[in-house]
């Protein structure tokens, strides 16, 4: 009868020792880590890019003979190109670029030497950029050396004549990138040229200067 009072005492100790037993073999589960939220970061507009670009062109040639003026204006579309390369800190942006178009402008009229048709007929230029970013948004000023082949012929007479005039342009824009790769623009530009003898044809001298807004389209790498 002891032996089983001692045994029945045994089995109720054991028991009781059974839920702390259990408690101690509970394993704990790490803490969930929070999600790492990504803070989008400023767009770099560092870097090579090319692109293409279209716009509307006003031209205007002051023709001269010391005692009588005409203006004359060769407006028209242009098409051209692009390429650059941009340093970018802090939110400036400081470049160089160069562009070429290609002018549609051909223009006819009277003068006393007879019957002219002139144009510009190619040009382009070289030109520094400095800007502030906002993000992806850049507004920049640009200028520089600027360039445009004149041409022109007395319809009357059979002669032409063609020569490259030399000058300078300066103008502002703004950019936009709409991808990390893609960027649009839009940007005014005025240009003056040197005084030309090509235009010696109609009996004057002539001055070229022109006002262009053109349109782009450019891929950074």
């Amino acid at each position: 009868m002891k032996s089983m009072i001692l045994a029945a005492a045994g089995l109720l100790a054991g028991a009781s020792a059974l839920p702390a037993l259990a408690a101690d073999m509970t394993v704990t589960e790490p803490p969930m880590e929070a999600p790492i939220t990504e803070v989008s970061g400023v767009y770099d507009w560092g870097g090579f890019y090319v692109g293409v670009n279209a716009g509307y062109a006003f031209t205007g040639v002051d023709y001269s003979d010391g005692t009588t003026s005409i203006d004359r204006d060769l407006n028209g579309f242009a098409l051209g190109a692009y390429a650059g390369y941009n340093i970018f800190n802090d939110g400036w942006v400081y470049g160089v670029e160069a562009d070429v178009k290609h002018d549609f402008n051909d223009e006819r009229f009277a003068t006393g030497a007879g019957t002219i048709d002139t144009e510009t007929t190619w040009g382009g230029s070289v030109r520094a950029r400095l800007g502030y970013a906002i993000d992806r948004t850049l507004i920049y000023g640009t200028g520089g050396y600027a360039f445009t082949h004149a041409k022109l012929e007395n319809v009357t007479t059979g002669a032409s004549d063609g020569e490259t005039l030399h000058g300078w342009t300066i103008g502002a824009g703004v950019e936009h990138a709409f991808t990390d790769t893609v960027a649009g623009r839009i940007e005014y530009r005025y240009s003056d040229y040197s005084k030309s003898d090509v235009f010696g044809l109609a009996g004057v001298d002539g001055d070229v200067d022109s006002h262009s807004i053109m349109v782009g389209v450019s891929m950074k790498f």
